[in-house]
C-alpha cells in the first residue's frame, strides 16, 4: 500500500485498539462491580432461557415478573424455532423445549401442573447431550443413566463433579420409580451450592428445580435455586448458557493488558482486578470459573496464574496445584475431582479430558519460575509435541477447529531457548513449530482470517512471534479483517465455537476483544507509523 492507505490503514488500527481498550474496561468494571450485562457476559442461551423459564414457572407467584421476561425474549427470538445460540438454525429439541416453556406460560396453575407431568418428554433431550461431550470423556451408558444406575458411585466417578447434578436432574425427571425420585432427589439436595445453584449451572440449576418439585416438601432449597437464577438473568430478560466466566476473562485482561499496554496507570481498574483475582482463588489453589462456590478448573487456573505473573505477582499454591494435578503422561486436563465445597476444597485426582489447549495454558504458567520445575515442563512439551498431526495441527478440545490450539502452540514454543541438555526436545520443538506456522498460514481465509475474531487474533499473535518468517501481506489481510469484522461497541462479531460440555456452543465476548488487542498492538509496534 502507499504512503496515503498506509497512514488511513495505522489510523484505523489505532482506533480499533483504543475501541477494543474500552470494552474490555467497561467489562472487567462490571465483573469487579458483579454486574455482568449481555453485552460483555456468556452469550444467550435459547435451551437455557427456555429452561430457566420453566423452572421459574414451577415456583409460583414469586418469580413470574423475570419468567414472563424470559418467555418475551423467547417470543423476541423465534426464527421459526429455536437454535443452541441465537440467530441460529432452529434445533428440535431445543425448539420442544421453548415451545413447552411458551405454552406453560399462557394456561395459569393448570399448565403448570401439566409442564411437571410433561418434564421427562425433554429429560431425554438433556440425557443425550450429557453423553455428547468433548471427545476423551467416556460417560455413562444409556442403561447407566437411568435411575437408580445413575446414583452408583462408579458410574457418578464417569463424570466430572460439575456435570453429575445435570445428569441425575434429568434422569429424575424421566423415573415413574417413586423411590427412585426420593433417592435422587436426597442427592440433589446433598449436592446443592450454597449460593443455591447447582455447579453454579443455568441449566443443571433448572432442571434440579423441576425434578425436585416432582415431590412435596423441599419449598426452600428450590426457592433459593430461583432466587440464584433471577440474579443471573439479564436484563434483556434471556440467561447464559452457564454462569459467567469470570476468573478466565480477569486473568487474560490482567495478563494481555500488562503485555500491550503502554502505561498500566491508564487502566484504573488493574489493580483492583489483580487484587480481586488473588482473592477469587480456592483455599487449595485452584480457580474455577466464577468465585465464590465455582468448582476447580485447570484452565482458569493456569490463565489466572498467567495474569497474575505477568504483573509480577507470583502464586505458590497456585503453581503447586498445576504441578500436582499433572498426568503420569505429562499432559494436563480440565476437570480435577475434589473434596469439601468451594472454596474451601482440596482437589485430588482423577482429573477429566486430558487438553492439549489446557496443557499450553498450563506450560505457559510454569514457564521460568523455578528449575524445580523443568521436569514437568519437559514432560509436557514432550505430551503436547505428541499431539500434532501431519499437518501440523494441534487439537482443540474447548473450542472448535484446530487453529485456537495451534496458534497458541506457537506462543508456547517462541519461549524455548536452545539446551544443549535437551538437545533432541529442542530439535523437536523447532520442528513442531514449523509445522504450525505453515498450517496456520495455509488456513487463512481469502478473507484474511482465520474463523472467529478469537482465533484470527490468536493466529496473528502467534504468527508475529516470528516475523521475519512470515509475509507481511498475511498479517496485513488478517488485521484488516480484524477492524472490519468489529463492532461499533468494540466487541466483534460473535462466532459461538466455544464448546459448552453439554454440546451447546456460547461465546464469551471479552477474551475474544482481549486477543485482537494482543494482535493489533504486536502488529502496530512493528509496523504502524501512527500510534
Amino acid at each position: 500500500m502507499d504512503g496515503g492507505d498506509r497512514l488511513h490503514f495505522d489510523k484505523n488500527l489505532r482506533e480499533s485498539l483504543d475501541k477494543a481498550t474500552r470494552y474490555v474496561s467497561e467489562g472487567v468494571e462490571q465483573i469487579l462491580a458483579d454486574k455482568l450485562d449481555q453485552h460483555h457476559g456468556v452469550s444467550l442461551s435459547p435451551g437455557a432461557t427456555a429452561l430457566a423459564s420453566l423452572a421459574l414457572l414451577a415456583l409460583g407467584r414469586e418469580f413470574k415478573g423475570a419468567q414472563q421476561r424470559g418467555i418475551q425474549w423467547l417470543w423476541q427470538n423465534n426464527r421459526g424455532g429455536w437454535g443452541k445460540v441465537p440467530d441460529s438454525q432452529p434445533d428440535e429439541e431445543i425448539t420442544k423445549i421453548a415451545r413447552l416453556a411458551l405454552q406453560g406460560s399462557q394456561g395459569g396453575w393448570m399448565a403448570k401442573l401439566q409442564i411437571l407431568s410433561q418434564a421427562r418428554q425433554f429429560s431425554q433431550m438433556i440425557l443425550t447431550l450429557g453423553q455428547r461431550v468433548v471427545p476423551g470423556l467416556e460417560g455413562p451408558t444409556p442403561e447407566e443413566i437411568v435411575i437408580p444406575n445413575i446414583l452408583e458411585e462408579k458410574v457418578l466417578a464417569k463424570l466430572p463433579i460439575y456435570g453429575r447434578p445435570v445428569v441425575v436432574a434429568a434422569s429424575l425427571l424421566a423415573t415413574e420409580s417413586q423411590e427412585g425420585l426420593r433417592v435422587g432427589i436426597q442427592y440433589l439436595l446433598s449436592t446443592q451450592m450454597p449460593d443455591g445453584s447447582w455447579s453454579e449451572d443455568i441449566i443443571g440449576t433448572s432442571l434440579a428445580v423441576l425434578a425436585i418439585m416432582r415431590l412435596k416438601g423441599y419449598s426452600e432449597p428450590c426457592q433459593k435455586a430461583g432466587r440464584w437464577l433471577l440474579r443471573k438473568q439479564y436484563a434483556n430478560g434471556g440467561w447464559p448458557a452457564f454462569d459467567q466466566l469470570k476468573n478466565w476473562a480477569m486473568g487474560w485482561a490482567i495478563g494481555i493488558t500488562a503485555e500491550t499496554a503502554e502505561s498500566l496507570e491508564e487502566n484504573p481498574w488493574l489493580e483492583r482486578g489483580v487484587a480481586w483475582l488473588k482473592k477469587a482463588q480456592n483455599t487449595d489453589g485452584s480457580y474455577g470459573s466464577t468465585p465464590p462456590y465455582t468448582h476447580p478448573d485447570l484452565d482458569d487456573t493456569a490463565v489466572a496464574l498467567i495474569g497474575l505473573h505477568q504483573v509480577g505477582v507470583e502464586n505458590p499454591s497456585g503453581i503447586q496445584l498445576l504441578k500436582k494435578m499433572q498426568n503420569a503422561d505429562g499432559s494436563w486436563s480440565t476437570f480435577p475431582s475434589f473434596q469439601g465445597t468451594p472454596p474451601q476444597i482440596t482437589s485430588d485426582f482423577p482429573v477429566y479430558i486430558p487438553s492439549a489447549d489446557v496443557t499450553i495454558h498450563a506450560l505457559e504458567a510454569l514457564w521460568q519460575r523455578a528449575r524445580s520445575q523443568e521436569g514437568a515442563i519437559y514432560r509436557g512439551l514432550s505430551w503436547l509435541l505428541s499431539q500434532q498431526d501431519v499437518k501440523g495441527a494441534f487439537p482443540s478440545s474447548w473450542y472448535e477447529g484446530p487453529v485456537y490450539c495451534t496458534a497458541q502452540a506457537l506462543e508456547l514454543f517462541d519461549k524455548w531457548k536452545f539446551n544443549w541438555q535437551q538437545l533432541y526436545l529442542t530439535r523437536d520443538i523447532w520442528g513442531a513449530r514449523q509445522k504450525a506456522i505453515n498450517f496456520i498460514l495455509q488456513s487463512q481465509g481469502e478473507d484474511g482470517g482465520w474463523g472467529s475474531a478469537a482465533e484470527t487474533g490468536l493466529a496473528l499473535s502467534g504468527l508475529l512471534r516470528y516475523g521475519r518468517a512470515v509475509p507481511k501481506e498475511v498479517l496485513d489481510k488478517g488485521i484488516l479483517n480484524l477492524i472490519n469484522s468489529q463492532n461499533l461497541m468494540g466487541s466483534f462479531k460473535p462466532s459461538y465455537k466455544a464448546i459448552y460440555a453439554k454440546g451447546w456452543d456460547y461465546e464469551e465476548p471479552i477474551t475474544a476483544v482481549l486477543t485482537a488487542i494482543r494482535a493489533l498492538s504486536r502488529y502496530e509496534q512493528l509496523f504502524a507509523k501512527v500510534k
